[in-house]
């Protein structure tokens, strides 16, 4: 009898694991988009603000204040639909990571990010879809060129998957029963 006392518990810490699993996945499919979409248009408006008062002052067009926010959330909506891939990618590997390789420090969720930003650069050295194609990847030329990209999409990465982390951090604490 004291056999079947312990398989329910390691059924139950099954599906708690992988209720977790699925949990940090979840987070960090949702939040990393957003907070992407919500640092890319943060730097638009910091940067490009003074420049938009300059036009409209010096032309005087109403029309292109909403032009303008109509890009602003065009940018943001392809932010969102760019990073969306990457992030599942990030929160797959430090899914994985804390939970059943019991890694996770917040440096483990910056190195998958590290990794799928990679992957994300690299990929768009080999594939080049066609204008159609709704994969939307960096069109990446050459070596150069990918590591300024990945140095800059990293930077964003980074922030993001931080957020993540401390979001998902309930999640991912590792609580061991004997």
């Amino acid at each position: 009898m004291s056999g079947d006392v312990g398989a329910p518990s390691a059924k139950s810490e099954g599906f708690k694991r992988a209720a977790k699993f699925l949990g940090i996945v979840a987070v960090f499919t949702i939040v990393g988009p957003l907070t992407i979409a919500a640092i890319v248009s943060l730097l638009v408006i910091v940067l490009g603000a003074p420049l938009l008062q300059l036009l409209l002052a010096v032309a005087d067009l109403d029309v292109l204040r909403t032009v303008a926010s109509f890009a602003a959330w065009l940018l943001a909506a392809v932010a969102i639909l760019a990073s969306f891939l990457p992030s599942v990618a990030t929160g797959t590997i430090f899914a994985w990571s804390a939970i059943y390789a019991d890694l996770n420090a917040i440096w483990m969720a910056w190195l998958a990010a590290g990794i799928a930003v990679a992957g994300f650069v690299v990929f768009g050295m080999f594939v080049h879809p066609s204008e159609s194609s709704a994969l939307i990847l960096p069109s990446v030329q050459s070596p150069s060129q990918a590591f300024s990209l990945f140095t800059m999409l990293a930077v964003l990465a980074f922030l993001a998957a931080s957020f993540c982390w401390w979001l998902a951090r309930p999640l991912h604490r590792v609580k061991h029963t004997s």
